[in-house]
C-alpha cells in the first residue's frame, strides 16, 4: 500500500492490548481503540468506531477520550501516528493540538489574575515593557479581558502567523516556520517585534483592525500570543517554564510540552498533508508565536486539564484554578459574540435529548485537528485529536456521538 508515496507493507501490530492493522488503501488503517492503563484500573475501550472514522474524515489517525464526572471512562485510538515508521496511534499518542492550545494560556494567565497581580480590565501597557497601541485608537486602553475574548482589534499578519482557517485570506506558512525543530526567537523578541512600530515584524495595516479595542468582534491567533507573553512578564518566568511548573506538572501531565526539544520522538504523532499522492508528512516545526497552538499532549493527559475545568478548577487534590475563576472564564463576557467567554467558547451540540449547552475549544493546524468541549450540566466532556485536517462537519458529527457514549446512549 502506498501512502504519501511510501509503500507500506501491510502488518499487525500489537500495542497497549489492542491489534492495529493496516491494509487494502490508505484510508484503511484499521485499529480497535486501545485501553489506556491507569495505575489501579485499565480505562475500557470507547465503543465508538475510530477505524470507519478515519476514512469519513479522510485522516491518517485519531485518538478520543470520553470523560464523566471526575473521571476517563473510556479511550480510543485507530490509524497510524507515523505512515513512514509503521507506527500506530494509542491513546497516550502526542498531538499538535493547535488552538485548542489556548485555553492552556487562559489558564497560567488567569492563575497570575488570582493572585491580584492584575484585573481583568487593566490596560495591559501598565504591565509590558514597551506599548502596545491599536493605531486606528492610539490613545485607547487594550485591556486583558479583550485579549482573552478576541475584541483588542488585533490582527493575526499572514506573512508570520500560521492560521487555517481563522487568517483572513486562507491558509499559508508562516515565514517564521521552524523546520525539525523549535523556533529559535524568544517570544520576548517576536512579541515586541509584531507590535511595537520599529519591530521587525510590525505593520500598521495587517498587524491591527481598522479598529479600536473593544469595537469588533474577531479570531486573533496574536491577541493570546500576547496574553502568553504577559504571563511571562508578570511572573518573571518564561512562559513554557510556567506552564510545566503551575499546570502540567501538578496535573501530571508529564509528557505534554510546548516545545519539540525533549520529546520523545517515538510518542508523537506526525502531522500530515493530503495529496492526490496519498497522505504526505508536513515534518514537525515550531513557530515563536507558540502560546496560540504549538502544545503537544495526548488525549489521557489533556482530559487531566479538562477533568479540572469539570470539577470547578480541583483536580487530584490541586487547585488549578477557584471555582470563582473557572466560572468567570465559562460565562458570556462581549456583547459582541455572546458564545465568547474567555478563551473558552460555547456553542449548542445535537445530542440525545435536544441541544446540550457545551463549553470549549476548537483547533487546526497545518496536519492537526483537535476539540476538546464538555457539558457542565451532564458533567460529560470529550477529547478528540488527528494528525491530518479533517472535515470539520463529520468531526462534530462525531464529537456528538462520543458525548452520547458518555452518557450511555
Amino acid at each position: 500500500m502506498r501512502i504519501g508515496g511510501i509503500r507500506i507493507a501491510v502488518a499487525a501490530v500489537c500495542c497497549a492490548g489492542a491489534v492495529y492493522a493496516a491494509a487494502g488503501s490508505e484510508q484503511a488503517f484499521l485499529a480497535a481503540g486501545s485501553a489506556f492503563a491507569a495505575p489501579a484500573t485499565p480505562v475500557p475501550t470507547c465503543k465508538a468506531d475510530l477505524a470507519h472514522q478515519l476514512e469519513i474524515l479522510d485522516v491518517p489517525g485519531l485518538s478520543a477520550a470520553v470523560i464523566k464526572d471526575d473521571r476517563v471512562v473510556c479511550t480510543a485510538a485507530a490509524g497510524m501516528a507515523d505512515i513512514e515508521r509503521n507506527r500506530p496511534v494509542t491513546p497516550d499518542t502526542l498531538f499538535l493540538i493547535a488552538s485548542v492550545s489556548k485555553t492552556v494560556t487562559a489558564t497560567a494567565l488567569m492563575q497570575l489574575h488570582e493572585q491580584g497581580k492584575f484585573r481583568l480590565d487593566d490596560d495591559i501597557n501598565r504591565y509590558l515593557p514597551f506599548k502596545v497601541r491599536i493605531p486606528a485608537a492610539p490613545t485607547a486602553p487594550i485591556t486583558f479581558r479583550q485579549l482573552l475574548t478576541h475584541t483588542a482589534s488585533i490582527r493575526d499578519n499572514e506573512t508570520y502567523i500560521d492560521c487555517p482557517g481563522s487568517c483572513d485570506y486562507g491558509a499559508t506558512f508562516g515565514s517564521l516556520m521552524t523546520r525539525g525543530a523549535d523556533s529559535p526567537i524568544p517570544l520576548a523578541d517576536f512579541t515586541k517585534g509584531y507590535f511595537t512600530p520599529d519591530g521587525d515584524y510590525y505593520d500598521e495595516d495587517e498587524n491591527f483592525r481598522s479598529h479600536g479595542p473593544g469595537a469588533v468582534s474577531r479570531y486573533s491567533n496574536m491577541g493570546i500570543v500576547l496574553a502568553g507573553y504577559l504571563t511571562e512578564v508578570i511572573s518573571g518566568i518564561p512562559f513554557d517554564q510556567y506552564c510545566n511548573d503551575h499546570i502540567f506538572k501538578p496535573l501530571g501531565m508529564a509528557k505534554t510540552s510546548w516545545r519539540l526539544a525533549g520529546i520523545d520522538q517515538s510518542t508523537l504523532a506526525m502531522p500530515y498533508d493530503k495529496s492526490s499522492a496519498g497522505f504526505v508528512p508536513y515534518g514537525h516545526y515550531g513557530e515563536p508565536n507558540y502560546p496560540d497552538g504549538m502544545l503537544r499532549t495526548s488525549v489521557t493527559e489533556l482530559a487531566q486539564f479538562l477533568v479540572a475545568y469539570m470539577q470547578g478548577g480541583r483536580h487530584n487534590g490541586h487547585q488549578l484554578l477557584r471555582s470563582a475563576t473557572v466560572r468567570e472564564m465559562l460565562k458570556s463576557q462581549t456583547p459582541l459574540e455572546p458564545t465568547q467567554g474567555l478563551v473558552w467558547s460555547t456553542r449548542s451540540l445535537a445530542r440525545w435529548s435536544g441541544p446540550a449547552k457545551v463549553w470549549g475549544h476548537d483547533g487546526s493546524d497545518f496536519g492537526a485537528g483537535a476539540k476538546m468541549w464538555f457539558d457542565p450540566t451532564r458533567k460529560a466532556g470529550v477529547i478528540l485529536m488527528t494528525n491530518g485536517v479533517w472535515k470539520n462537519d463529520q468531526a462534530r458529527a462525531l464529537l456528538a456521538s462520543l458525548f452520547e457514549e458518555a452518557n450511555g446512549d
